[in-house]
């Protein structure tokens, strides 16, 4: 087991500037686009240290791309900014936390006190090898790291308090919390089942099985949970899936297919305010939203590097004030749009 380290070294903290829906926006943009009453707005892209002047890094496109894929060139660039970008959750005090496999780190935006961290190995003491999936609860942060086949608790000053998982877990990514049954719920990818945990980091409880039936997985990925329901991106099997509070099947999102609407290899899960179902597409380079139902709605996307347009999207997720983060990997960049309502 990896032994709790004493405390941690103090991060740098770094000035930025976090995109706001009152702001200057290329093109104003929405979707649908006008004259169609629009339901989503584009407020801006995180980035990093590029945020603290609201310019992106020098770095081309390809240049970003080979980046991400490798996980090399982090150290080279001149600007502190995300390069392979995870998963985004958000705590109760203005903070966003990114995990960032292509730098080995945790990001983390402090909107209210204008300013970003990098939480790495150094400042916190603790290896990060390939921090993917991320959820704050209970006060603390928990991070799955995918090669080390463990999930690292961490007070909100970034000192651990625990890890656990090892010789349970073997790849484990999406993350979730249960806030009634105070479970922790893990996705782990190369067992095709999901693994809940106390907070102690227990194991009690694995839901599914390898297949292509009802609540059968096939690499499951990312996760959210929501009012006694656990939505899981079954990747392989190109779907999502709905289980209950005690893991018996509910219901399916999506199929495989050529259409927008179709899954190729869903990644990114999350629910807004009206119970709406946000699902990234990674392979066809698409933001999907569905209704409760399951019934496509629209979709925001498309392959590219100018805003709206994505490049492999990863996790996502939906904050209190509805908006809407997208972490668009080979773009090095999280995307940010806000939800204007059904009505």
């Amino acid at each position: 087991m990896i032994l709790l380290v004493g405390c941690s070294s103090v991060p740098v903290h770094t000035t930025f500037h976090m995109p706001g829906i009152d702001e200057s926006n290329p093109g104003n943009l929405t979707w649908p686009a006008l004259p169609e009453v629009p339901r989503y707005a584009f407020i801006g892209h995180l980035y990093g240290e590029s945020n603290t002047n609201g310019e992106e890094s020098d770095d081309g496109f390809l240049a970003r791309v080979f980046a991400a894929i490798v996980g090399l060139g982090a150290k080279k660039k001149s600007t502190l900014d995300l390069v392979r970008p995870q998963q985004v959750s958000s705590d109760d005090n203005g903070r966003l936390f990114v995990t960032d496999p292509g730098r080995q780190s945790i990001f983390v935006f402090d909107e209210t006190l204008n300013e970003f961290d990098v939480w790495n190995e150094t400042s916190l003491g603790t290896p990060l090898l390939s921090p993917i999936g991320v959820t704050y609860a209970e006060n603390s942060l928990w991070v799955t790291d995918s090669e080390l086949s463990l999930v690292y608790q961490f007070d909100s000053n970034g000192d651990l308090i625990n890890a656990f998982g090892q010789d349970v877990l073997k790849r484990p990514t999406g993350i979730a919390y249960d806030p009634v049954g105070r479970r922790l719920l893990v996705s782990d990818t190369a067992e095709s089942n999901i693994k809940l945990f106390d907070t102690s980091g227990k194991l009690i409880d694995t839901w599914g099985v390898f297949g292509t039936g009802n609540g059968e997985l096939n690499r499951p990925t990312y996760l959210v949970y929501r009012q006694g329901s656990l939505y899981v991106t079954d990747s392989l099997n190109a779907r999502v899936q709905v289980f209950d509070d005690a893991g018996q099947y509910r219901q399916s999102v999506g199929q495989r297919g050529l259409y927008i609407g179709n899954f190729s290899r869903p990644k990114g899960i999350a629910l807004d305010s009206d119970g709406n179902i946000y699902v990234s597409e990674s392979y066809y380079d698409y933001v999907l939203v569905y209704n409760r139902q399951g019934e496509l709605l629209m979709s925001i996307g498309g392959s590219g590097t100018a805003p709206g347009q994505f490049a492999q999207p990863t996790g996502l997720w939906v904050d209190n004030r509805d908006r809407v983060f997208v972490s668009d990997m080979l773009n090095s960049r999280v995307s940010m749009f806000q939800y204007l309502g059904n009505n």
